[in-house]
């Protein structure tokens, strides 16, 4: 029986934050956990109107999931400073994300970014443009050797509810190099990196099947840049989920990131997962692995990240 995901989520009077509580609503199990959570700022809105809206969140959960645990808490302190320190409460963190052009969101902090970037738990950014669909919608995860390890692992176990189960997306291009005629690469090496790509594809495959073998899931090699592709991928997904590298918002936006990259351009939601795993992350694979290997039907050994 996996265990129940204890739920973090930042509610205010932003569409978005509606947005998130309307994805929870299809992803959260009746055995988990919520803590509905707003943040009191000096000079913001009255506590009463703060805790009425988190009365109205609590019951638009419970006409779906009447035994779901509902936790709600008005905290004080600036937005992300609290958020950052709250989520380790927590699995996962569910908040809102506005649209804003990417320089200024980098350079003036924009909520999203910054939390994105600096917190520990995976996080689930709903934008405001987003729109429910079924709840049987894939869920697709970029496959990067770099940070795909504890992404997939979280993947995986959002599809679980998923009819339409789990897509691997490993996006390649050849690498390029500047000359006065403009970027070029060579032809020769683009079979190299394509089988490269392959390679690392096939050995997320195997290791997301090691765990969860009842699993639904197909892989997809594309050429292209990451965010891009994904973008593409993810068109009609219930979530795109990928890894973190970065740790400031900046840093996103200068090394090119791609979760960075798709809070602007996709209007799906989007979870991002730090390197270091939430407990309840490793807790279910390895449950699944102790119970897949007493099973005797072993498959391929996994190619570690």
């Amino acid at each position: 029986m996996p265990q129940p995901t204890r739920w973090i989520v930042a509610v205010d009077d932003s569409d978005a934050s509606w947005n998130g509580l309307d994805w929870l609503d299809l992803a959260v199990r009746d055995d988990d956990v919520v803590r509905l959570l707003t943040v009191h700022e000096w000079a913001g809105e009255s506590r009463e109107r703060s805790t009425g809206r988190l009365t109205i969140a609590e019951h638009r959960l419970r006409d779906r999931h009447p035994r779901l645990r509902v936790v709600r808490e008005v905290v004080d302190g600036p937005t992300v400073s609290r958020l950052l320190v709250d989520a380790t409460d927590g699995d996962v963190l569910v908040i809102g994300g506005r649209r804003s052009e990417r320089v200024c969101a980098a350079l003036t902090g924009r909520v999203a970014e910054r939390i994105v970037a600096r917190v520990a738990v995976p996080v689930v950014v709903v934008p405001e443009r987003w729109r429910a669909g079924r709840d049987e919608d894939a869920v697709v995860v970029g496959v990067d050797g770099r940070t795909a390890g504890t992404a997939l692992a979280f993947a995986a176990q959002l599809a679980e509810g998923c009819r339409d189960g789990l897509v691997l997306v490993r996006a390649w291009e050849p690498p390029t190099s500047v000359s006065p005629f403009g970027a070029v690469y060579l032809e020769r090496d683009r079979p190299r990196w394509e089988h490269e790509g392959q390679l690392e594809l096939d050995a997320a495959i195997r290791t997301v099947s090691r765990s969860h073998p009842d699993l639904r899931m197909r892989g997809e090699l594309r050429q292209g840049r990451p965010s891009e592709t994904l973008a593409r991928a993810a068109a009609t997904a219930s979530v795109v989920v990928v890894g973190r590298r970065h740790r400031s918002a900046v840093g996103a936006f200068l090394g090119g990131s791609v979760g960075e990259s798709l809070m602007h351009r996709s209007s799906v939601p989007l979870c991002v997962v730090p390197r270091s795993a939430p407990a309840v992350v490793l807790a279910a694979a390895a449950e699944r692995e102790r119970a897949h290997d007493h099973g005797g039907s072993r498959r391929d050994a996994h190619l570690g990240w």
